[in-house]
């Protein structure tokens, strides 16, 4: 409620004004509906009938038309579509904010997994709460000034009908339950079914699974998990409207029996036609307005059951605190030395590293190497500060990563990632220079950066150029190669020119030619700053100041090319079985 308050405070108030406005208005309508009919039947009965006399009631009834079915009307529906449309895209907002903040590591807790999905479905929830509190408010009102109203001619019917009412109040908040206990207990379920849907709609996946002939596989695991969880939400449900049903049948007896008391009292105390319809409308508003009350109430509570992951999602630290302090200024690029690190990955038993220890110097080439699983692309997530060393320290300068100010440690740090990111959505120019947007640039910086990657040929033949939307499931846009797509993650590197440049296997999908080329200016382009590179080419590696062979998270060998050949180790063999492979080629 504070936070749609504080999205619009005059819609926001003006929704709950408007709405009791309009329930209390219709006893007025009511009232002035009641008083007409009482003149009309005295014009018919009168020896000098005057439709005279009719006009001011007509000018009421147009009155109430006029402001409430019309001015507060309209206005309320204006300001309940306008804070709809303005308040999901603030929550869309504050809730990836919400995520970014929370970290990598935090956000990969399966728990929380779990929960980000659930506060994903119920955060649209939140304008509801404000709908069903407005409701309320405003069916309190109604309920009060109609209790009034039957306590002067059927005060009896005013317990009853409370009571009955809360009898039929229950079943509905034990349904509400069972509806929510049966998502709660298969979230992990339908988050698996979720990853499988989006694999469907992936068109580079898609390819493949049709390929494969998978398709029917993938769609039946759906299919018959939909049948299955749906099922359930059918029978709770049906139950709940059979309870409803019953219960209403109960309500509607009631209802009857005050409209007989009303009759009654009518005929035999002589009351006007126009006071027993006011009567009915009394009684009708306030069995209904009571009943209102109680299913918002019910409605509330499901939703508040809900908001608990919600709630639990914004309140939620990073695994990962901050720390606050600041690199000191230096000309030269950060120096990095793990001592005796050992980490594992969150959930897991086994330990990736146990008491690394190994130093990259200022300025330096490095490269580290080894095969798949090694560790390797653990040390970058490592350096990112993605995660926190389980014992030992990383240094930077001397100083413990996790003691530095993330956002000034991420200034000086640019890393190509193997799985890289790309966005579709924007230009070529656009995906260069997110790799620092926020710095002042020439058209020339772009192209340089474009150079280096060896991407400005195939850009400028696109059709439009640095201009082109990099996806072809968008107007005008046009579908680059894995290869290309590379290429322009590459030049977003150059463009950014870190301090600390970390590049991770950033040309499994390029061609030898492009990839010797690309390597040399690396060297060239990054010669005074901290390089670290991982290859599974051997051949890309060796030209790096100092190179660092890593087996089964442990630090075997290191030294240039040449020293580690000499060596005749790991290294050495791995080089000479990966150039028999090429001779064969």
């Amino acid at each position: 409620m504070s936070f749609i308050f504080k999205i619009s405070p005059f819609r926001t108030g003006f929704l709950i004004i408007a709405k009791i406005i309009d329930a209390v208005g219709g006893l007025a309508w009511a009232f002035i509906f009641g008083k007409l009919i009482d003149q009309i039947g005295k014009q018919m009965t009168s020896q000098n009938p005057s439709i005279e006399s009719l006009y001011p009631f007509l000018g009421y009834i147009f009155i109430y038309y006029l402001f409430f079915e019309g001015v507060f009307s309209e206005l309320y529906w204006y300001c309940r579509r306008s804070l709809r449309y303005i308040s999901k895209s603030k929550i869309e907002i504050i809730f990836y904010t919400k995520l970014n903040e929370l970290g990598i590591q935090t956000l990969e807790e399966p728990e929380m997994q779990n929960r980000i999905k659930r506060a994903d479905e119920w955060l649209g929830d939140s304008l509801y709460v404000l709908d069903s509190i407005v409701d309320t408010i405003s069916n309190i009102f109604l309920t009060i000034s109609t209790a009034f109203i039957l306590y002067k001619y059927i005060p009896t019917m005013i317990p009853i009908l409370a009571i009955y009412s809360v009898i039929r109040f229950l079943p509905n908040r034990y349904f509400s339950k069972q509806d929510f206990k049966w998502r709660v207990d298969n979230t992990e379920k339908s988050r698996v079914i979720g990853s499988l849907i989006r694999i469907l709609r992936n068109t580079n996946e898609l390819l493949e699974i049709k390929i494969n002939n998978s398709y029917k596989f993938l769609d039946s695991k759906v299919k018959l998990f939909y049948e299955w969880y749906n099922n359930g939400f059918i029978k709770i449900v049906r139950n709940t409207h059979l309870a409803s049903f019953g219960l209403g049948l109960g309500q509607n007896v009631f209802g009857i029996v005050g409209y007989f008391i009303i009759i009654k009292k009518t005929i035999i105390s002589h009351l006007s036609v126009g006071d027993m319809l006011f009567q009915f409308r009394a009684l009708d508003n306030f069995t209904n307005a009571l009943s209102s009350v109680l299913e918002n109430i019910t409605g509330l509570y499901d939703v508040a059951i809900k908001m608990v992951d919600v709630v639990y999602v914004f309140e939620a630290k990073p695994l990962n605190m901050e720390g606050k302090k600041k690199l000191p200024k230096s000309t030269k690029p950060p120096e990095i030395e793990f001592q005796n690190v050992t980490f594992r990955y969150p959930n897991s038993t086994i330990n990736v590293f146990e008491n690394l220890n190994l130093k990259f110097v200022s300025g330096e080439n490095a490269a580290l190497v080894g095969h798949n699983g090694a560790g390797k692309t653990t040390i970058v997530k490592l350096l990112a500060r993605i995660y926190q060393v389980t014992s030992g320290k990383i240094l930077i300068n001397g100083i413990d990563i996790n003691e530095l100010d993330i956002e000034d440690w991420y200034k000086q740090v640019g890393i190509l990632f193997q799985e890289y990111a790309f966005y579709p959505s924007l230009t070529a120019r656009e995906n260069i220079i997110m790799g620092n947007p926020t710095s002042k640039f020439s058209e020339s910086d772009v192209i340089k950066a474009s150079v280096n990657a060896e991407a400005h040929e195939f850009i400028t033949e696109y059709k439009y150029g640095y201009n082109q939307i990099m996806s072809e499931q968008f107007e005008g846009g046009t579908r680059p190669s894995t290869g290309q797509k590379q290429k322009i993650a590459i030049a977003r590197f150059f463009f950014r020119n870190p301090s600390l440049a970390i590049f991770d296997e950033p040309t499994s999908a390029i061609d030898a030619v492009s990839e010797y080329r690309i390597f040399n200016k690396i060297y060239t382009f990054f010669k005074k700053k901290t390089v670290l590179i991982i290859s599974h080419r051997f051949s890309t590696v060796r030209n790096a100041d100092r190179i660092f062979v890593i087996n089964k998270g442990k630090l075997i060998e290191e030294g240039s090319h040449k020293e580690l050949m000499r060596k005749n180790g790991y290294y050495a063999k791995a080089f000479n079985l990966q150039a028999e492979g090429y001779k064969e080629n």
